[in-house]
């Protein structure tokens, strides 16, 4: 009983004048780095009943431990009190030190999950494949964010196929992965027809025409992304002309992001004569391509098609 109100007092003490805020359903709290050695101590007790104390004494449901220095050692501690919330939950390990391991030490808690953030935590296709069951085993999660990892072809293909079976994925982030053209086609497939899935990144993948094509073929299919962001690829007008005949057919996206990739004036007069079949599409972001200002002019009555 002691300890209890020890580590409940300590936590009280330590979520006082921490930043908040409000999303939605979700109350949020940035935690800072000391947060991380308070749950540290509180796994050594191997006390659930000191872990379930303290997780009520919370009061939030979105965790942010956001450059907290955490390792893939503090995984275990994370989760040891994180597993004992009643309600979904959000958390947030951006910025870390995660790793593989860490997300296997996650796992207890996945049920609870309606929100993961790993941005930038050195996770391979082993890490990619344990988010990948937990994607296919957790009803509650609908948003999860892995940019800037090492996930390669084969981690994303384990993640399209399991983004291909949930029924409630709302968002996936894969920026800064090298998931190639087949990890594309991969996801091209997870895409079609998919009931919940509204926002994708697959910005920054290394995915050349032949993947680009491949995912504007399956978005003929798919009446529910609304964000499509795939930023600094290898696309090009080939990709470019298949994407804008997707744009004739699908009525509901709303924002292409093409910026960075090797789309010239070509491709993009393929993509402004296809928003003429289409007023849904509130803009094509294409900065950054091989299209000189002088070029760019012929488009200047088409204000969707943001070349500069």
């Amino acid at each position: 009983r002691i300890l209890l109100a020890y580590f409940f007092e300590s936590m009280k003490s330590h979520l006082k004048g921490l930043s908040r805020a409000r999303l939605k359903e979700y109350k949020q709290v940035q935690v800072m780095p000391n947060f991380v050695w308070m749950l540290r101590c509180i796994y050594e007790t191997q006390s659930e009943k000191v872990g379930k104390g303290v997780a009520k004494c919370m009061r939030a449901n979105y965790i942010k431990l956001t450059y907290c220095n955490a390792y893939s050692a503090d995984c275990s501690a994370i989760s040891f009190v994180m597993h004992h919330f009643q309600k979904r939950l959000a958390l947030d390990l951006d910025n870390n030190n995660i790793n593989d391991y860490g997300i296997k030490q996650l796992q207890p808690c996945f049920s609870h999950l309606a929100v993961l953030s790993l941005y930038n935590n050195q996770i391979t296709d082993i890490g990619a494949k344990y988010v990948a069951r937990l994607i296919e085993e957790c009803p509650s999660l609908i948003y999860v964010k892995l940019g800037a990892n090492k996930i390669t072809t084969e981690g994303g293909k384990s993640l399209a196929n399991a983004i291909k079976k949930s029924k409630t994925m709302y968002e996936i982030g894969m920026w800064g992965n090298k998931i190639g053209d087949e990890g594309a086609n991969a996801f091209a497939e997870a895409l079609k027809n998919h009931p919940t899935l509204t926002n994708i990144s697959l910005a920054f993948n290394s995915i050349t025409t032949e993947g680009g094509k491949s995912l504007a073929e399956a978005m003929k299919h798919n009446n529910g992304i609304n964000i499509f962001w795939l930023t600094k690829n290898e696309l090009d007008d080939e990709a470019a002309e298949s994407f804008a005949e997707m744009i004739k057919v699908n009525k509901r996206l709303g924002h292409l992001w093409l910026i960075q990739n090797q789309i010239t004036v070509r491709g993009a007069k393929s993509l402004a004569d296809a928003l003429q079949d289409n007023t849904a599409l509130k803009e094509i972001c294409l900065n950054g391509n091989p299209i000189s200002q002088e070029e760019a002019k012929v488009f200047e009555n088409e204000k969707r098609l943001i070349c500069f």
